[in-house]
């Protein structure tokens, strides 16, 4: 069986067991109660880049904490309220092996239940984490956009990795943050503004609305991968107008990042399959160090996928919004980028 069946089945069945736990169908009944995550060292985790394998892992507090595989809810409270995000550690998780920590941000009026099950961001060689949005007039959303219910979602990104770092044994050198459309938008935000606590940052779709980029300190070198659909009709690829704002396209919302890195090379060139059309744009010979390693710069790169809509491409379950890819998979060119751009950050150590 390839990777790519071995993720779509195991993502089916999270879907499936997340059904169960969220509606009690009958339609889910026999499946576990618990996603079943892929195992730390599957063949997707012997897939790792020259420059991932150079830098060794560096362990958080929670190293040496023992703690039960499955995909679990919790909580924790932030700014005075409560505040929940669900959290998949593989099967076969050890306490004295740290592990990378991806973080997966839901788009407005969704939740981290239904995010991690379209973009199979489980099934990755990591312990994977899905935050809630605020609740604002019934639906959950992040800060970032005009909707946004108010919450200081920062500070509670801080403390959830606090949390999390202090309770699991993640890699330091290895903490990324992904997300869709207003989820995408909140990785901006993070990028903006809690640079110090990830690696990596990969939004797709994302709304960047102003609020976004708000004060951003976004001089610093940083790794930044975007995807962004060119039929996208909720946030077009060339900017728009939207909930009462002007929002500039995925191009322009990128061009900081690549003048943060120094980058002096750009290069495009097509990577899609069996007649799908996505360009990948990268900026290389970058000289920003990225506060990295001695001779790393931070990459740049956009994939443009011809007449995608607002959707994850790739996506095991349908997310709305129109063409989505089949064998271009958002998924695996986040976690590729991830898996080549380690970074120290700013966690809890042992």
């Amino acid at each position: 069986m390839s990777s790519m069946t071995k993720r779509i089945t195991t993502a089916l069945l999270a879907t499936a067991a997340s059904a169960a736990l969220l509606t009690g169908t009958a339609a889910a009944s026999g499946m576990p109660a618990t996603t079943q995550t892929a195992p730390a060292h599957s063949a997707a985790a012997q897939t790792i880049g020259k420059k991932a394998s150079t830098i060794p892992a560096a362990p958080s507090a929670g190293c040496g904490t023992e703690q039960t595989p499955g995909n679990d809810e919790r909580s924790i409270t932030s700014g005075g309220k409560e505040r929940s995000y669900r959290i998949n550690i593989p099967r076969d998780y050890d306490a004295s092996t740290p592990l990378p920590l991806v973080l997966g941000f839901h788009g407005n009026g969704s939740d981290g239940a239904e995010f991690q099950n379209y973009t199979g961001l489980p099934t990755l060689p990591a312990i994977t984490v899905f935050p809630d949005g605020d609740l604002n007039d019934g639906k959950r959303s992040w800060q970032g956009a005009p909707y946004a219910s108010g919450a200081d979602d920062v500070a509670f990104t801080a403390d959830m990795l606090d949390s999390i770092e202090s309770e699991h044994c993640i890699d330091l050198n290895r903490v990324f943050a992904t997300g869709k459309s207003n989820g995408g938008g909140m990785v901006s935000v993070l990028a903006c503004h809690l640079r110090d606590r990830f690696s990596a940052f990969a939004p797709v779709a994302g709304a960047y609305y102003p609020q976004s980029t708000e004060d951003c300190d976004d001089k610093t070198p940083t790794p930044v991968l975007a995807i962004h659909g060119t039929g996208d009709e909720t946030m077009h690829y060339e900017g728009g107008h939207r909930q009462g704002e002007d929002y500039p396209g995925v191009r322009e919302w990128i061009q900081p990042w690549v003048d943060a890195a120094g980058c002096r090379v750009m290069t495009e060139r097509n990577v899609g399959r069996k007649g799908e059309d996505v360009t990948r744009t990268r900026w290389k010979k970058c000289d920003g160090p990225a506060g990295k390693h001695p001779g790393e710069a931070a990459e740049v790169e956009l994939y443009s996928v011809a007449d995608g809509g607002h959707v994850w491409p790739g996506e095991i379950v349908y997310s709305g919004g129109g063409y989505v890819t089949e064998h271009f998979s958002a998924t695996d060119t986040v976690w590729d980028f991830f898996d080549s751009h380690p970074g120290p950050t700013q966690g809890p150590t042992k």
